[in-house]
């Protein structure tokens, strides 16, 4: 099953330093796709969205 992330940041910089730690992830076995880079949606609001595309590790769950 896929889990979707958004990100909202008041900058690009922001969105994008919430897109890098997705990469801890991986720690755990999960790979995560970005779907949308940031994009400023209104104003100084800004969104960024990430997929994971593999399963997290079953001993990880919580």
């Amino acid at each position: 099953m896929a889990i979707r992330i958004g990100i909202i940041g008041e900058t690009q910089r922001e969105c994008a330093d919430g897109l890098a730690l997705l990469d801890l992830l991986a720690n755990h076995g999960v790979t995560v796709a970005v779907t949308q880079k940031p994009a400023q949606i209104a104003g100084d609001r800004w969104l960024a969205r990430a997929t994971t595309t593999t399963a997290p590790d079953q001993k990880v769950r919580g």
